[in-house]
């Protein structure tokens, strides 16, 4: 929608409760140094409720869940984290986090079922998302006592400390709860006034595309109210009509079967912020990196003739590399052989046998799974055979994307590792006003678990290069780094 006046509405933002004062740093504020100070903690100021704005003229909306969205009620929700550096001298942390109190109310007139809620009724009737006047999501406001370097680098962070910038919501399946909310923010300001902003979303009602989507619109709203604008630009108005996404196939009515039978089963494995030895690091590939491991796989395939993989882009090298470095450190030696599998997400937007405009809203998400035998990824020639089931993979997934999608619940349910976010999302290019974001995280709530979920996005810093986060026990992480960097270091002699 272009041309959307900003200044003839108001705001919608209730205060809830509120902590201690907030005291905002004072230039040349002297603060103890990470290692000086006290143990890191993060203290919740303010709760508040965003709505879209009062006077905005929207109609209560129901949106039925399309096959697309039922299987991610398995699963928990949408994490991701955004870090921004202090804002220009003659702005003050007030100002920003008025702006985007402000801006969110704005925002959520385009994106209002993301202030409504996922109603789950007792079997057979469906879950769906409902928005009605008055909903709204929650907001917090909250402080840490150290400085965004010390969480926004690339080095091991404890991921218990980045479970703290980011809200809670429950996982749909496990909640009691027969409506629960669908969007949370978090806005954590640090000692050196960077802040974070943490957005939790539920994969049913949005996956990553509509997420950016969001965040992008929100990102421009607050930097038209920055520069006084009356109007601002937004080509993209969310398509709320599920009524484009057919299912011949029944999968819907399969996927609700599947999921009512696991309601009293599943057991609750939400994450229990008690070990403090898990962290996280990012690591990073370059677009010379991941040619240099697609030669290498090319010329291995020449060696011991080998057919070369049917799609090797960076995606499947790169995907191919952190497979095989992941098993390495893990320990296999006691295990017997037997298939390992990786899952990923494919994107439904271009590959779906009926049209899906891009600013669909909702999940357009599908599922891929690629398996090697154990022995084979610790063997000699892992990566090209890792190469060779990713891109056998992909390659079926481009030609029917709904084969086999019947089991996609039960295949999932047997990963070992999970490759989650894509390098394609422009995260980086995010700016509320005050610039652009300095780190981007995407966060899983089944970093902890059986599966290794591995997130990926885009370089901020090289053009064409790839951003890895990685969650492992602090030894196996001093392990998957040299295991990561020696092998990039082999390949390049």
């Amino acid at each position: 929608m272009n041309g959307q006046y900003l200044k003839t509405w108001d705001f919608a933002i209730s205060t809830m409760s509120s902590g201690a004062l907030y005291v905002l740093p004072k230039p040349g504020d002297r603060r103890p140094s990470p290692a000086m100070a006290a143990p890191f903690n993060v203290s919740i100021v303010e709760h508040c409720r965003v709505s879209p704005p009062p006077d905005s003229t929207i109609p209560p909306i129901t949106l039925p869940l399309t096959f697309l969205d039922i299987p991610w009620l398995l699963y928990p929700p949408n994490q991701t984290l955004l870090f921004f550096p202090k804002p220009p001298p003659k702005t003050t942390i007030t100002t920003v986090t008025t702006l985007l109190k402000q801006s969110l109310s704005l925002t959520l007139h385009h994106f209002h079922p993301l202030a409504g809620n996922l109603v789950s009724p007792p079997p057979p009737a469906e879950p769906y998302i409902v928005y009605t006047e008055g909903d709204s999501i929650s907001l917090t406001l909250a402080e840490s006592n150290t400085t965004i370097n010390h969480l926004s680098g690339d080095h091991p962070r404890l991921i218990t400390n980045l479970y703290s910038l980011l809200p809670q919501l429950p996982i749909i399946s496990m909640s009691r709860d027969t409506h629960v909310p669908l969007l949370a923010i978090q806005i954590t300001i640090f000692t050196d006034s960077g802040y974070s902003i943490g957005v939790t979303a539920q994969h049913a009602a949005a996956d990553e595309r509509t997420l950016d989507q969001f965040l992008k619109c929100w990102a421009s709203v607050c930097t038209s109210l920055l520069k006084k604008e009356s109007l601002f630009v937004f080509n993209s108005t969310p398509w709320f009509d599920r009524r484009i996404i057919l299912d011949p196939n029944l999968l819907k009515t399969r996927f609700l079967k599947q999921l009512w039978n696991r309601l009293n089963s599943t057991k609750d494995c939400s994450f229990e912020q008690t070990d403090h030895n898990i962290v996280r690091s990012t690591f990073l590939l370059t677009s010379s990196d991941m040619n240099m491991i697609k030669q290498h796989i090319l010329a291995k395939c020449k060696m011991i003739n080998e057919d070369p993989p049917v799609h090797l882009s960076p995606y499947v090298s790169a995907c191919s590399y952190i497979w095989i470095c992941l098993l390495k450190v893990q320990e296999t030696q006691e295990l017997k052989d037997g298939p390992m599998y990786l899952g990923f997400n494919a994107g439904g937007i271009t590959r779906l046998p009926f049209e899906v405009p891009g600013n669909y809203f909702g999940s357009c998400i599908a599922f891929g799974r690629c398996m090697v035998m154990k022995s084979v990824l610790l063997g000699e020639d892992a990566i090209v055979f890792a190469a060779k089931s990713l891109g056998k993979e992909i390659k079926r997934l481009d030609m029917d994307v709904l084969e086999g999608a019947d089991r996609w619940i039960c295949d999932w349910d047997e990963l070992n590792v999970r490759i989650l976010g894509s390098p394609k999302v422009d995260s980086y290019g995010l700016d509320f006003g005050w610039g652009k974001v300095q780190k981007v995280e995407k966060i899983s709530s089944d970093d902890h678990g059986r599966v290794n979920v591995v997130s990926l996005c885009e370089s901020r810093d090289l053009n064409g290069g790839m951003e890895i986060g990685v969650v492992l026990f602090r030894e196996k992480m001093s392990a998957f780094t040299s295991i990561f960097n020696g092998g990039l270091m082999e390949l390049a002699r």
